[in-house]
């Protein structure tokens, strides 16, 4: 199948919910890059700072790909790399502790801009994975709101690795359980939930997802 009919059915499967495609160029090829942005696909998501870089550079009909398209760094970053990323991406999806936090904030700072970040949160407790603890990010809601050149857009995570449908489900509406709280009790607005991939977005979207980030099922012959 082509990106266009491809495309069609995860629309379709979307229905009428307010949901963010983000496309996730981990495995696409440069021409299904451009069909994807020429359907009205504006939001792409990359998970490897070199890999991202490359992209970005790219040229498409005269501009680069990186005034072009909205990026989303979605993967796991790495403090030491954090200078490549802030400032260029649209929304760091990954922020997983207050050191990445506290090291984008002053980078962001001195290039004299503001970066849109999500919190990651790890609610399967999954040791390979990334994100705060439920509890760790109850503790440090106040001073990650305290960094004046970042700004918390909502919270993002990763669904468990399981053909239940129900663990996913209660994966996911912790997280929006958790977005709930934390607007209630600290008078924010945390507007995005980035949860769902290829394998789980349709659960996902009913559990009040705004953004899915979809790769494989996107970019498959």
């Amino acid at each position: 199948m082509s990106v266009r009919e491809n495309l069609l059915k995860i629309k379709e499967q979307i229905g009428s919910n307010n949901v963010k495609i983000i496309a996730v160029t981990k495995y696409a090829k440069w021409d299904e890059i451009i069909e994807a942005y020429s359907l009205g696909i504006h939001d792409f998501g990359e998970s490897y700072v070199q890999d991202a870089l490359e992209k970005l550079s790219k040229e498409y009909q005269g501009q680069k790909l990186e005034n072009l398209i909205r990026w989303h760094f979605i993967g796991r970053l790495q403090k030491n790399k954090a200078k490549f990323v802030t400032g260029k991406f649209f929304l760091i999806h990954s922020v997983d502790s207050v050191e990445l936090a506290k090291t984008i904030n002053k980078i962001a700072a001195q290039k004299e801009t503001t970066q849109n970040i999500l919190l990651q949160v790890n609610l399967t407790e999954e040791p390979q994975k990334g994100g705060f603890k439920k509890d760790d990010l109850k503790k440090s809601i106040n001073e990650l709101l305290s960094f004046p050149n970042i700004t918390i857009q909502g919270l993002m995570t990763v669904g468990p690795k399981t053909e239940n449908t129900d663990e996913i489900k209660k994966c996911f509406l912790n997280l929006k359980d958790l977005k709930n709280k934390l607007e209630e009790e600290h008078n924010i607005n945390l507007n995005e939930l980035s949860m769902g991939m290829s394998n789980d977005y349709k659960l996902a979207i009913e559990c009040g997802s705004t953004m899915i980030r979809i790769g494989r099922i996107l970019f498959k012959d």
